[in-house]
């Protein structure tokens, strides 16, 4: 059966981002074993520094303005483009002149050196134009050309990063910056060409009525923006800070392995969201439970199974030099899986657009994690960060759980929307299982068995679990 574009589109698109993250993980035994602990901590720094700038040097205008203009504006779509990337260049620049001022009058807010912080800058840009041409290949359903650019800055992007490693003595390059320039090279590459094909499509480069539009629509998120920055980060930094750069690499390779579980969020939350906005659309709300439910279960069962196998994910990509990770893995992953709830609650507020209580919700959570890691780190070293994460996730999810309760009195009359008391079975169940599963690190055989008799489990019920995950990739159509 052929499938229609749209849905050839989004399959392409969603390889496209797995793609990229699985090159990266891929990679990630080979910079484990090139690098020191301290030298492979300076990438996952560089990036904490990366997401927060990013906040003030984009107003994350190449997404979320962006997403909605391509709709609202689409007889001008390419004249907003210009414009909205017009203004990225400004506000990158004056972000940079600020950060300036700030380390050469003030005495600097990071300890990397100031050439790395003009690649930061030079990357942010680089995304933003790459982000600004994606979005348009996403709304015309053209999927092969932005298929090709992520296959290729995914394998140039490693590639330029260990031809710089090995040849770093004959470079006079220090090893630890090798990968941020591999990223940053490749990442310029294509920036430059996407640059002209976007700049062709239009010949006004400038727009006040769009400046404005953007202006406007996420000038009042920056509060969500810049804390949902922090959850992600906050810990990275607080780790390199207090317990030193090599507990930091340690805390960068758990984070990155726990975040593997973000590829499967993304997919289900790309299915979910439309088809909650469409059944609330509809009145047909009684409808969403099945695949929530369902992505929630899986979701939660790929944190398990995470945690279960910690030891032997460790030892295969770092070896024993970062054998403390495995117990950082559990609390990260579980933190995938409450970044996942509070999206579902969250897509209530933003239905309805009670924007007020996004912002006031990651607010709170960003102080306390904030609180948190200045804290327990300093007393109780890096992996009290990952607990402080998780701590903060689950107030995360509670917060839109309760604002989400306050948007349904206020737009539905009370009338629920998911299945609470499941919800609330699932998540304590996924927190006493990561609790409790990192005792059996030390009883291989115990866990083995609980492995095999989860595989026997899944082969027994596959058919079951076939058809529900045919009803998430579906949109629950089957249902109707």
């Amino acid at each position: 059966m052929k499938l229609p574009t749209t849905a050839k589109a989004s399959f392409w698109f969603l390889f496209a981002n797995i793609f990229q993250k699985a090159i990266m993980v891929i990679c990630t035994p080979i910079f484990t074993r090139l690098l020191t602990k301290e030298e492979f901590s300076k990438f996952a720094i560089f990036q904490s520094w990366q997401v927060i700038f990013v906040v003030f040097a984009t107003l994350n205008v190449t997404n979320y303005a962006t997403a909605k203009a391509l709709v609202k504006f689409k007889d001008d779509r390419n004249v907003f483009i210009l414009s909205a990337q017009s203004l990225l260049f400004t506000l990158s620049l004056l972000t940079f002149g600020v950060y300036c001022v700030v380390k050469f009058v003030y005495g600097g807010l990071n300890q990397l050196p100031f050439w790395i912080m003009i690649l930061m800058f030079f990357d942010i840009i680089s995304m933003g134009l790459f982000t600004f041409w994606s979005q348009i290949e996403r709304f015309n359903n053209k999927y092969k050309a932005l298929v090709f650019v992520s296959i290729f800055t995914g394998v140039l992007s490693p590639a330029i990063a260990l031809i710089l490693i090995v040849f770093s003595d004959t470079l006079e390059l220090d090893r630890s910056w090798s990968r941020i320039l591999g990223w940053v090279i490749a990442n310029g590459i294509i920036a430059i060409v996407l640059f002209g094909i976007i700049t062709k499509r239009s010949h006004k480069l400038f727009s006040v009525k769009y400046w404005k539009y953007c202006l406007f629509y996420c000038l009042p998120l920056i509060p969500h923006f810049l804390t949902a920055a922090f959850l992600q980060r906050i810990g990275q930094l607080v780790v390199d800070k207090y317990a030193g750069a090599a507990m930091a690499g340690v805390f960068a390779l758990a984070n990155s392995l726990a975040m593997l579980m973000l590829v499967f969020n993304d997919a289900f939350t790309k299915t979910i969201v439309p088809y909650t906005y469409q059944k609330l659309s509809d009145n047909k709300a009684n409808e969403i439970n099945s695949p929530v439910k369902f992505s929630l279960v899986f979701i939660a069962s790929l944190d398990v199974v995470m945690t279960l196998v910690a030891p032997e994910i460790v030892t295969i990509f770092a070896g024993a030099a970062y054998k403390e990770a495995i117990y950082a893995i559990p609390p990260l992953v579980a933190v995938c899986y409450f970044g996942f709830l509070y999206n579902t609650f969250a897509n209530i507020e933003y239905y309805y657009e009670e924007t007020v209580y996004v912002s006031a919700a990651s607010v709170l959570a960003g102080v306390l994690i904030v609180i948190l890691n200045f804290t327990l780190v300093p007393k109780f070293g890096f992996l009290a960060s990952a607990y402080a994460s998780l701590i903060s996730y689950i107030a995360f999810a509670w917060l839109h759980y309760y604002f989400m309760k306050k948007t349904i009195k206020k737009h539905r009359k009370g009338q629920s929307v998911y299945d609470n008391k499941f919800i609330f079975s699932v998540s304590v169940a996924l927190v006493l299982s990561i609790l409790f599963i990192p005792l059996l690190y030390q009883w291989n055989i115990v866990r083995y068995v609980i492995i095999i008799l989860a595989c026997c489990w899944i082969l027994i019920y596959r058919k079951q679990l076939l058809m529900s995950l045919k009803s998430v990739l579906t949109g629950g159509k089957q249902h109707e």
